[in-house]
């Protein structure tokens, strides 16, 4: 697998889909997962966003990776990392924003990107990832450890500041646990909703070997050697436990640490007991779970931890913490046990338990391995698709200029009020003894021959193109019900509904496309200028018109300037977006060469009335209202 993590400039390589795809979405979405941590599988944090990003792109999603690892500059920023890595991720989507359709980032790493987006509405929609809230684990002390003034004095400033904010502004939070959820609500102020409390999966194939029950059973432990993992408990309730069961063994997996300094935490006559691994890899820990044993892990914070998961699909009983991620997971007696945070005790208790009853350790390790079976990353990828989708769905908060209102306190489907908009214009069209002059401002052009009208509404450009009996004028528009009033009402006969962006014209058809005020109403402009330069024959052209972003720009009415620069103006509800002339220019494809630029309308934000024609040069680009494009396709 190819997991292709820089998006600087070239395209990133994508998942390579497996022989044996499943059952495909019924929607393809263009997903990038960005995180501030190493994309290795022996990490829990890589492996689940890697584990996640192939369950998607085996239902038919195209998905993209970024982590630190693929940042050439990363081993040079060293600490400084946090703060420069989400800069580099927020700089890098935005270059390659009509390439993805919704971005994920980590919580740490998220806030240049999320801070980009409140000014840039049109950049891909958000959902900032937790695996534990930074915050709450701050607060917890989660890592019980004496944190020095530096770190107190740091970590708030550079790590917490940005998840925070990350979190609380982001299009969609998801995270592991009701605790992590119910705390980014309640202390965060983050509404319920944007946050989905989803779960982490487990790799059913891998790691369904089940044990079996033998005269010794062992303990596991799996994760690295820290307090936040409660080690300290966990020597104590073995040194209790080995009291009453010499021979009881355990072996520790993944602790990052030499065995000599793990051992070294444990009495003088219980380290012979203990079988250190401090790395193990993905292939090897199967075996490792499928021996019967308990598992342990008595960690103060978590997210969804994927050892334990893993653990439960192999069937191995669990003794965790009544936290987090494990209280969602586990049902205490059920299929698994639960135990206060920071009780040895209670831990040597019902890891006794278990290990004195081969029944009872049948028991609950079976109902583990069903609970887990029911997590699998497939499972995990069908309930992250609505998220993903709503994210994608889900329009900003823009002013509409035409209602003085806020999007939110329009009530009206966007796309039938834009409809009732075409038909009362094309109504005035009928009545109106000279409703085609505003085709007349096109006559220099010689529009003419083989014709396609994109976003046609109601076929009247069409009606009047076709006067001249040596053109061959077809028109397009998705709406039946502007398709019907056309055919009724001006007579055209060639009209056909369809999507503009999958055009069903076979290549170099067109000597012309016109696509008038059309462009800034499509998701996805960049396909549409790819079928227009596709269905047009060498040397055809392209008339397009749309609005000027620009218009907003006033400096004389700075609320009206602030919103503008946010992104957060825009004529009417039912477009997706709006452009200046020069990223409009950014998005025609490589053999569409714009042969005449000019600025249409007024000049916007005056109280009487003022030709954009009027304006000098320099400035017209400023405050029109409109910008017309004539754009050539190279020849053959």
């Amino acid at each position: 697998m190819n997991r292709g993590a820089a998006i600087a400039i070239a395209a990133a390589p994508e998942i390579q889909a497996p022989a044996c795809a499943k059952q495909t979405a019924s929607r393809a979405l263009r997903v990038l997962f960005a995180a501030g941590f190493r994309g290795d599988r022996k990490t829990g944090a890589g492996n689940a966003v890697i584990s996640l990003a192939e369950a998607l792109h085996r239902r038919g999603h195209t998905v993209e990776m970024l982590f630190v690892e693929d940042v050439p500059a990363a081993k040079r920023h060293g600490r400084a990392l946090r703060l420069t890595f989400p800069w580099v991720v927020m700089r890098n989507i935005s270059r390659r924003a009509a390439e993805f359709d919704v971005v994920v980032i980590h919580e740490p790493s998220a806030m240049a990107y999320v801070l980009s987006r409140q000014w840039n509405s049109s950049l891909p929609p958000c959902i900032v990832m937790s695996h534990g809230v930074e915050q709450r684990c701050w607060d917890l002390n989660a890592e019980k450890t004496t944190r020095s003034f530096k770190t107190r004095m740091l970590h708030p400033a550079t790590e917490l500041a940005q998840a925070n904010y990350s979190l609380r502004h982001a299009d969609a939070v998801v995270c592991l646990s009701s605790d992590d959820a119910d705390y980014i609500e309640r202390r965060l102020g983050v509404p319920a909703s944007r946050i989905h409390r989803l779960t982490n999966g487990v790799d059913a194939e891998k790691f369904g070997k089940e044990w079996t029950p033998c005269a010794e059973p062992g303990l596991l432990f799996a994760g690295s050697w820290i307090p936040r993992k409660g080690k300290r408990e966990f020597v104590q309730a073995f040194s209790e436990l080995r009291r009453s069961h010499p021979k009881l063994r355990v072996t520790i997996v993944g602790s990052g640490l030499p065995a000599d300094v793990v051992r070294a935490d444990f009495a003088a006559a219980d380290r012979e007991a203990v079988d250190v691994r401090p790395n193990v890899s993905r292939e090897e820990l199967p075996a490792l779970l499928a021996r019967d044993q308990v598992f342990v892990l008595p960690s103060y914070f978590e997210g969804m931890p994927l050892t334990l998961l893993e653990a439960m699909a192999a069937g191995l009983p669990c003794v965790t913490t009544n936290i987090c991620g494990m209280r969602d997971l586990i049902t205490d007696g059920r299929d698994g046990f639960l135990i206060p945070p920071g009780d040895p005790s209670a831990l040597a208790r019902h890891i006794e338990a278990l290990v004195g009853s081969d029944a009872l350790r049948r028991r609950i390790g079976g109902a583990a391995r069903a609970t887990a079976l029911r997590n699998t990353w497939e499972a995990a990828a069908i309930h992250w698709e609505p998220v993903l989708e709503k994210a994608v769905d889900a329009r900003p908060r823009r002013f509409i200029l035409q209602d003085g209102r806020w999007s939110d306190e329009i009530s009206e489907d966007p796309g039938d009020r834009l409809t009732g908009v075409l038909l009362k214009l094309s109504e005035e069209v009928k009545r109106s003894p000279d409703g085609f002059r505003e085709m007349e401002q096109w006559s220099d052009l010689g529009i003419a021959g083989r014709i396609l009208d994109l976003g046609c509404g109601t076929g009247w450009k069409t009606a009047y193109l076709q006067r001249e009996r040596s053109n061959s004028v077809v028109a397009l528009d998705r709406d039946p019900r502007l398709l019907e009033f056309g055919r009724n009402t001006f007579g055209v006969k060639r009209l056909v509904e369809g999507d503009a962006c999958g055009l069903a014209f076979p290549a170099s058809s067109f000597d012309w496309v016109l696509a008038v005020e059309v462009v800034e109403h499509l998701p996805r402009p960049d396909l549409f200028l790819r079928e227009v330069h596709r269905v047009l024959r060498p040397g055809g052209k392209l008339l397009l018109t749309t609005p000027n972003r620009l218009q907003y720009l006033r400096p004389w009415h700075p609320r009206w300037c602030y919103r503008a620069l946010r992104g957060r103006l825009v004529l009417e509800p039912s477009h997706v977006r709006e452009f200046s002339a020069r990223e409009f220019e950014g998005l025609l494809p490589a053999g569409l060469q714009i042969e005449r630029l000019s600025y249409r309308g007024m000049l916007c934000g005056r109280p009487f009335p003022i030709a954009i024609k009027s304006v000098p040069q320099p400035f017209r680009g400023w405050w029109a209202q409109g910008i017309e494009v004539v754009a050539r396709k190279a020849d053959a």
